[in-house]
């Protein structure tokens, strides 16, 4: 693991000084992913890789509350949410065309660097994308609402498949440096890393929460939550819950489906290669 501390010093100097990301090698990113799993599988010793797909909820400091968390779950409070998102994928488009007919890669497989744009290809990204293609508007919320109910019903499909993101290209390393300088980099007035809550503190408690582990992150998204349930927008995105932290301590979060967020989003992927989908999710 010190070789991932020292990226906390590291991408602090790297977000100060450095223009852009500098390109790191196809065999690094793979000594990374070892180290970064290999770090959990040593903090909770009686988890397997699988087990992380149901993040907090499978702590063994969240024991006290994962038997209401099991009872919630025989009757998911998504159920209904999911039943309106199959209407809304098989809804077909003005042309008689539908979702059904965009072209997606698997789900398993998102952020999917594209050569030719240098950018980073999301499920967001691309749903809009067909959208327009096919003479509709495009979503405009792209952190909640129709836009997580409709890739929860995607991802839903491939349920099970491992993390399997290429990160071969040279363009994909710079993109995978640029979103693990963020996961590192401590930001806001409480000068804090995505590290600091999720690698460094994982299981312990704040504010009478458990802090979850960065192995799993990704894999359940979008997730059904409990607190965004209150205000009657449950369901929201991976950008959404980077932005919800980012607020959290005390920094200015980035635009959703902007590139700091799809960087993140895309190293997270990439680190949790080989753990499996499990959407759509329940979280807290």
């Amino acid at each position: 693991m010190k070789k991932l501390v020292s990226l906390a010093l590291a991408a602090g100097f790297a977000m100060l000084g450095a223009s852009s990301a500098q390109a790191i090698s196809e065999a690094e990113i793979n000594d990374d992913i070892t180290e970064f799993q290999g770090f959990f599988l040593k903090r909770f010793p009686g988890l397997a890789p699988g087990d992380f797909v149901d993040g907090v909820n499978a702590l063994p400091q969240y024991a006290h509350r994962r038997a209401n968390w099991e009872l919630l779950m025989e009757f998911p409070p998504y159920e209904p949410e999911m039943e309106k998102a199959a209407e809304e994928w098989d809804t077909p488009f003005a042309n008689g065309k539908g979702f059904k007919d965009c072209d997606l890669a698997p789900a398993n497989i998102y952020p999917v660097y594209d050569a030719a744009s240098d950018d980073l290809r999301t499920l967001v990204g691309d749903l809009n994308a067909c959208l327009k293609a096919n003479a509709e508007k495009p979503i405009k919320n792209v952190k909640r609402g129709k836009m997580a109910r409709l890739i929860a019903h995607y991802k839903a499909q491939f349920n099970g498949e491992p993390m399997a993101v290429d990160f071969s290209e040279a363009g994909a390393q710079a993109w995978y440096e640029k979103g693990r300088q963020f996961y590192w980099a401590k930001r806001g007035q409480l000068n804090f890393s995505c590290a600091d809550c999720h690698v460094h503190n994982s299981g312990n408690a704040v504010r009478g929460d458990i802090l979850s582990p960065g192995l799993g992150h990704g894999v359940g998204f979008p997730v059904y939550r409990t607190k965004w349930s209150l205000s009657g927008k449950p369901w929201g995105t991976m950008h959404r819950r980077y932005g919800g932290c980012n607020k959290q301590v005390r920094a200015s979060p980035f635009k959703a489906q902007g590139v700091e967020y799809k960087a993140l989003e895309y190293y997270e992927a990439v680190m949790n290669t080989g753990i499996p989908l499990k959407v759509p999710s329940q979280r807290q």
